[in-house]
């Protein structure tokens, strides 16, 4: 049966933990530190301006009479605006308030044209409103973000300049004048701007390091990594204990665009491991080394750090639950990884200010008690886990746990009971019940609710793939082609459709020459995935080839220790001749894995007792 994707779909948060987004952890972000931002190219100038509305002017208004005529001059923009006729709008209230000469309507002016999209007219509006009232920071801060919203960078520059000088906290004011260019319509040239309103702060002594982590911010915004990383790494030059730069540099190096990741996270854990060299109490910079190191598979030395953290502050509930997950994940400390889990839950309940999500917890110890088939207690897990947004997860895992206590009925009423609210858990459902009906033999059903999801969603990855495979098993070789070469089609850089779509033929000893082509092309795209590895060891070998099956079988099995890749290998040891170390490696997965069913086969065909 072709494996080229497990068919367990269990929740796992190491994902997230390796994530390079996530270097920061739950550490405040600068302001002035790379941020996401919308790009000026999909958002109108005029909205990137005023966001939320401009707050109310400082200052006595001027002396007006409300007459008659000036009330229903001001209800009818009202009424306009809210029939959407902005324009109108717009214009009875800018001249209402050249008329009456009230800093208030000229703001109200503004807001109308912004909240139109109309940057020209909201800076006319502007300009009105600041010269109604010159006192009024709020007017100064609105002409100078829509000088730049029209692109009037040069005349924008000496507004912003004196707001900076006139602010208490310059750092501060560069750093929102920095988010505000960052939604520039020409963000190179808002940079630029942003560049020369630092210079000269940023070799200050007591705030050059921050400002020129705010410059890193608006590099980054503005699409110039190298930039971002040179300027974040001179703002740690300037103070090397300054752990916010050291971090942010790592993240910015750990997240090449269009270039090779492991070696942005090599550039970013040696820049990490020089900072905690010199800082080493820095808590946040040794977590981001430490998610750093996950995502370089360097699990051993990740649990380290963290385990380094906790010892300092064993309340330190972000460290304890990436030790949990990392411990969880490794087989001999999964004891470790219950007592850590149930440790964080108790810090929990302690700390309720905490603003932690229990519910992962619950579902890894639920993950654990199922593997070590103690149901009844992953069932009270999963009980504990609340409506969020692991609510499904939780009853797809109740489900299945109720299919491995031989209650398949109960755990599709599970299923069919489960709200959803989207296509994506719709089909996530629907490959659970599959996965249900599959794992108590009954491949024909399972077939069948693929079928039914597929008809309601013919172009789903996940949907093809499972029918595909359900296809399989029951000899439907057609359907199983047809599913995946449409899912080849649909994706084309997925790599587990043509591995599947060849270790089918090269499993079945058919086409082999195409088999070959398939798993190739597969291994291109996933060239270190274990099982694309053992499928391409178990070609060779139909093909006889043993010494190069034996290559790719020895390299997948370091990858994948697992029952199929070493029936495969085993088999490959027992053609070369090698049949006692063939028995010996059957005999330890045979204990391991009792119920593997390539295993099974394998010592069947070549009548082998152990």
């Amino acid at each position: 049966m072709a494996h080229a994707m497990a068919w367990s779909r269990r929740f796992s948060a190491l994902a997230a933990l390796a994530s390079a987004a996530t270097i920061v952890g739950c550490a405040s972000a600068p302001a002035t530190g790379p941020q996401p931002a919308r790009s000026a190219e999909t958002q109108p100038a005029a909205a990137q301006v005023a966001e939320p509305s401009l707050p109310k002017p400082a200052g006595a208004p001027p002396d007006v009479n409300l007459t008659g005529p000036l009330l229903f001059q001001i209800m009818a923009a009202e009424v306009a605006l809210q029939r959407g006729d902005t324009g109108a709008a717009f214009a009875t209230y800018l001249s209402v308030a050249r008329a009456t000469r009230d800093a208030r309507l000229a703001r109200r002016a503004t807001e109308i044209a912004i909240g139109g999209r109309a940057a020209p007219q909201a800076l006319e509006a502007a300009q009105l409103w600041r010269e109604l009232d010159p006192t009024s920071a709020d007017a100064a801060q609105a002409v100078a973000a829509l000088l730049v919203a029209n692109g009037k960078y040069d005349e924008a520059a000496t507004a912003l300049a004196a707001q900076i000088k006139a602010a208490a906290d310059p750092v501060a004011e560069l750093g929102r004048i920095q988010r505000s260019l960052a939604r520039a319509p020409d963000r190179a040239a808002g940079f630029a701007l942003l560049e020369k309103l630092a210079q000269p702060y940023r070799d200050d002594p007591q705030i050059g390091a921050d400002v020129r982590l705010t410059l890193a911010g608006g590099a980054h915004a503005a699409g110039l990594a190298p930039r971002a990383i040179e300027l974040a790494q001179s703002a740690l030059a300037l103070r090397p204990d300054f752990e916010r730069a050291a971090l942010t540099a790592a993240q910015l190096m750990a997240r090449p665009e269009g270039k090779d990741e492991a070696a942005g996270r090599a550039r970013a854990l040696q820049l990490l491991r020089d900072f905690l060299a010199r800082n080493q109490k820095a808590v946040e910079a040794r977590m981001g080394y430490a998610r750093l190191l996950v995502a370089d598979a360097k699990y051993d030395e990740a649990r380290a750090q963290f385990a380094q953290v906790l010892g300092a502050d064993e309340r330190n509930l972000d460290a304890l639950y990436a030790l949990a997950v990392l411990s969880l994940e490794t087989p001999a400390l999964r004891a470790d990884a219950r007592v850590l889990f149930e440790r964080y839950l108790k810090l929990l309940e302690e700390n309720p200010g905490a603003e932690r999500d229990p519910d992962p917890a619950y579902l890894n110890l639920a993950r654990i008690a199922e593997e070590e088939k103690r149901y009844a207690e992953a069932l009270r897990w999963l009980d504990r886990v609340g409506g969020g947004e692991q609510y499904v997860n939780a009853r797809v895992r109740r489900a299945l746990v109720l299919g491995k206590m031989k209650r398949v009925e109960e755990g599709r009423k599970v299923l069919a009971e489960t709200p959803v609210a989207s296509n994506e858990e719709r089909t996530q459902i629907v490959l659970a019940e599959a996965q249900l009906l599959r794992e108590a033999k009954r491949y024909r059903d399972a077939f069948d609710v693929l079928a039914q999801g597929l008809a309601r969603a013919p172009d789903d990855a996940g949907l093809l793939y499972d029918a595909a495979m359900a296809a399989e098993r029951l000899d439907k070789l057609d359907v199983m082609e047809s599913h995946l070469r449409q899912l080849i089609k649909l994706r084309p850089d997925n790599a587990h459709a043509y591995n599947a779509l060849g270790y089918t033929f090269a499993d079945r000893n058919i086409r082999l020459q195409e088999a070959r082509e398939l798993i190739e092309k597969a291994l291109s795209l996933a060239p270190d995935d274990g099982y694309i590895l053992d499928s391409m060891g178990w070609v060779h070998f139909r093909l006889g080839d043993l010494p190069r099956a034996r290559e790719y079988l020895e390299r997948a099995y370091k990858l994948k220790p697992e029952a199929e890749v070493a029936a495969h290998l085993g088999e490959v040891m027992w053609a070369q001749g090698e049949r006692e170390s063939a028995r010996r490696l059957w005999r330890e997965y045979q204990k391991k894995e009792p119920d593997n069913e390539t295993l099974k086969a394998t010592l069947v065909r070549l009548k082998v007792k152990l």
